[in-house]
C-alpha cells in the first residue's frame, strides 16, 4: 500500500526506551507457530493507504463461520513502524465483536482501549495508559471494572533501562471483588531482560511462578526461541522450543515448536505467485502422549 507523505513528521521515540512491560517475552513468542484446524480462507483488501478490511471463512469441528475484520491506521507517524491512531475490530455473524483502539498524546503518552462482546453481553473490557520516558516505561491498566458489583483488576507496571543491555521491571496486580477470597488480593512480580547483539534473555518471577524466555537470531532468515513457564498455584510447568525459517527468494516461511507435553506443532506458508497475492498455509499438530492431532489448510489472498 502506498504511504502518505508527511510534511513534518515528529521525531521518533528515543531508542533508549525499553518498550512496554508486556513485550518482555515477545521476541521468543513471535516465532512460535499458531496452529489451526480444518479449512480457512482469508481475503485481505486495502481500501486505501490507511484502511484495510478482511474476510475470514473457517470450516472446522470447533469453529465454523464467517468473520469480518477492519483495520485503520492514522496519519500521525512516530517512526518507520509506528503510526497512530489505530483501530482494530472484527465481528462474526452471531454478533460477537472485539475491538481495540490505540492512540498517542505527544511522544510519551499512549492509550489502549479493548472490549469484547459475546452473545450480546460485554464479556471483557480494559483500558491502559502508558508513559514512555527516555529510560523507563510506566503503565497502568484497569480491567473488567464493575462499579455495581465493586469488582475489577488494577495492574501497575514499571520497566526501566539501567544499562545499554539490561532492563529491570516490576508489576503489581491488584484484584478486588466478592468472588475473591478475603475480598482482595495483591500479587507482585519482578522482571529482568538482557539484550545482546544476536540474542535476548528475559525472566519474570513472583509468587505465582516463573517465566523464562530466550530468543536467538542465528542468521537473517533463521531464528529460534525457548520458553519456560511454571504456575506454582496449580503445580504445573512447561518448556517450549520453537524455530522460524524464512526463504524470501522462494516465498516460504516455516515455523515449528515442540513442548514438554509432547505436542509438536508446525505451520508452513508458501507464496504461490510473485505476481498474484496468493499464500498457501498448511498447519499440523500432534500430541504424542494423547495420540491426538489436527490438520489445517488455508489460503490467504491479499
Amino acid at each position: 500500500m502506498a504511504e502518505t507523505p508527511q510534511s513534518s513528521p515528529p521525531p521518533s521515540q528515543p531508542s533508549s526506551n525499553p518498550g512496554s512491560y508486556d513485550e518482555l517475552h515477545r521476541k521468543a513468542r513471535d516465532i512460535f507457530p499458531t496452529c489451526f484446524e480444518g479449512a480457512k480462507v482469508i481475503v485481505q483488501k486495502g481500501l486505501s493507504s490507511h484502511f484495510q478490511v478482511s474476510h475470514t471463512l473457517s470450516l472446522s469441528p470447533m469453529n465454523t463461520g464467517y468473520k469480518f475484520g477492519a483495520t485503520y491506521v492514522g496519519h500521525k507517524q512516530l517512526g518507520p513502524q509506528e503510526a497512530f491512531p489505530i483501530f482494530l475490530g472484527d465481528t462474526d455473524v452471531a454478533g460477537n465483536t472485539t475491538g481495540t483502539f490505540l492512540h498517542t498524546f505527544g511522544e510519551k503518552w499512549r492509550v489502549r482501549l479493548q472490549g469484547q462482546v459475546q452473545q450480546a453481553k460485554l464479556a471483557g473490557a480494559q483500558g491502559t495508559i502508558e508513559r514512555r520516558g527516555t529510560f523507563s516505561t510506566f503503565g497502568l491498566t484497569l480491567a473488567n471494572t464493575d462499579l455495581v458489583n465493586e469488582s475489577g483488576i488494577v495492574v501497575a507496571q514499571l520497566l526501566r533501562r539501567f544499562t545499554k543491555r539490561v532492563d529491570l521491571g516490576a508489576e503489581l496486580v491488584y484484584q478486588y471483588g466478592r468472588q475473591v477470597p478475603g475480598g482482595q488480593i495483591t500479587v507482585p512480580s519482578y522482571s529482568a531482560r538482557y539484550s545482546a547483539d544476536f540474542w535476548t534473555a528475559a525472566a519474570t518471577f513472583g509468587m505465582s511462578g516463573l517465566h523464562l524466555s530466550y530468543h536467538h537470531r542465528q542468521t537473517e532468515n533463521i531464528q529460534f526461541g525457548v520458553e519456560f513457564e511454571s504456575n506454582l498455584n496449580v503445580q504445573e510447568a512447561m518448556t517450549t522450543f520453537g524455530y522460524q525459517v524464512e526463504m524470501p527468494e522462494e516465498g516460504v516461511t516455516m515455523r515449528a515448536s515442540v513442548d514438554t507435553n509432547w505436542t509438536v506443532c508446525g505451520v508452513f506458508e508458501k507464496r504461490l505467485s510473485q505476481q498474484l497475492p496468493f499464500t498457501l498455509a498448511i498447519s499440523g499438530m500432534l500430541n504424542h502422549a494423547k495420540s491426538a492431532g489436527k490438520f489445517g489448510i488455508g489460503l490467504i489472498i491479499g
